[in-house]
């Protein structure tokens, strides 16, 4: 994995745009966190993405990190986080759960990092839709992680929305 990519911040070329502070006051859960992520979320492709996320302070890093984690597995479960080789930026999510304090999500991506780790030359084989639906009757144990992240998943933007209302200075700059 490629974490030394997405480790460095360059603060002096810090990505921290401006923000209006009612919204900022009045937004809450998803609504903030994609209201914050929105003015960074500027990658034109996945090379610019590894520049951009060096403007990044570790705070923004969990935030955007953890969308990716969030979108995949809210729409086709782990399984598809995996499908789509989005496993590259699991270093970058668990030092952002980390960071935000959110240990039994940490435990779960860690748990299904471990079933993936099992079953990869499953994945690597893979090319076709019909290779990517078979993987759900063949590793059902995912099917029991996907359930926990549903019911943990709104906890954790909670913890970085709170980490972000606590931490303003390393998102925006409040107008």
């Amino acid at each position: 994995m490629m974490t030394e990519l997405y480790d460095t911040f360059d603060k002096e070329n810090h990505l921290k745009p401006n923000f209006d502070i009612s919204e900022f006051e009045t937004l809450d859960s998803w609504d903030f966190g994609w209201a914050i992520l929105e003015p960074i979320n500027i990658a034109a492709d996945k090379e610019s993405e590894k520049e951009l996320s060096k403007r990044f302070s570790p705070g923004q890093k969990a935030l955007y990190f953890f969308w990716y984690l969030d979108g995949e597995v809210t729409n086709g479960g782990f399984i598809q986080f995996y499908w789509n080789e989005n496993r590259r930026y699991l270093p970058a999510i668990l030092k952002g759960l980390k960071l935000i304090g959110d240990q039994q999500m940490v435990s779960l991506v860690e748990n299904a990092d471990k079933i993936y780790s099992k079953n990869r030359e499953k994945f690597e084989a893979g090319n076709s839709q019909e290779d990517f639906e078979k993987l759900y009757n063949e590793l059902s144990e995912f099917e029991d992680l996907d359930l926990k992240y549903f019911e943990m998943h709104d906890n954790t933007m909670s913890l970085i929305e709170k980490y972000a209302k606590q931490n303003t200075n390393e998102f925006l700059n409040l107008i």
